[in-house]
């Protein structure tokens, strides 16, 4: 099975190829050339998920993947029913904070604030995670280094923005996770997203329902459950559709999943 990692190197390793190529020729064209599509192609493969809504949405495209449409905007997943229309919006949550490395008044604290969060919600929402075993020998340095980049961009920015406090409950979570490994617990990793779903007479009603919807439970969940939330798009959001159905089947899979 080609898998995301062996794509995006196989995409790296050509375009070094090229490069090499075009400095043996001398030919300074080609070394434009194959820089151009390089980085175009690596563009696309990682960050296709932001550009692609701007072709689609300009060119009216709607993807049919059975009985569910994806409109132009590719923010939603919609599906016509009798009577009208229903549509889905999906967000990613990462949560930066664990009960394990809480005593009982923290403890009591978090489960306090993930109950008022679902009292605060008006509508349906769908909280589902992913839970897989970390293999640890490799998971260490990978630890290390996303706190070092935490690291340096919290020490590249002005004292008043706000970002500090995000960066700092990141840096934060990787130092937990470091204390647990060292303390021999049992590492899990986890990938959470949520799911709302909103009805309408017309599509259009449909999918701005679905929006105020997610907005709404994006602005309660962050506050309360002190996570990040973000509204999923494209690829990302067919794929936390498609797990409905189908999960990786492996801790492997998953972290190519998600890549």
């Amino acid at each position: 099975m080609i898998t995301n990692r062996m794509v995006t190197f196989a995409v790296l390793g050509g375009g070094v190829l090229s490069l090499l190529f075009s400095f043996v020729s001398g030919q300074i064209i080609f070394t434009v050339i194959s820089s151009f599509f390089f980085a175009i192609s690596m563009l696309l493969w990682k960050y296709g998920y932001i550009l692609i809504p701007f072709f689609t949405s300009a060119a009216n495209v709607i993807e049919v993947r059975g009985g569910y449409n994806i409109p132009p905007t590719r923010d939603c997943i919609t599906k016509r029913a009798g009577g009208g229309y229903y549509a889905s919006k999906f967000l990613e949550i990462q949560f930066y904070e664990s009960m394990i490395d809480k005593d009982d008044a923290g403890k009591s604290s978090m489960i306090e604030s993930f109950e008022k969060s679902l009292a605060s919600l008006k509508n349906v929402l769908k909280i589902s995670l992913l839970v897989s075993a970390v293999d640890l020998t490799k998971h260490i340095d990978k630890i290390k280094a996303k706190r070092s980049s935490a690291e340096s961009r919290r020490r590249r920015l002005p004292p008043n923005s706000e970002e500090i406090v995000r960066l700092d409950r990141e840096i934060a979570m990787w130092n937990r996770q470091l204390e647990r490994i060292t303390r021999g617990d049992r590492s899990l990793e986890i990938t959470a997203f949520a799911q709302t779903t909103a009805f309408g007479v017309t599509r259009e009603e449909a999918i701005s329902k679905a929006r105020r919807q997610a907005k709404e439970a994006k602005t309660i969940l962050s506050s309360t459950l002190g996570a990040d939330v973000a509204e999923l798009l494209d690829t990302d959001m067919i794929k936390c559709f498609e797990w409905s159905y189908f999960i990786p089947a492996d801790s492997e899979q998953l972290r190519d999943e998600v890549f």
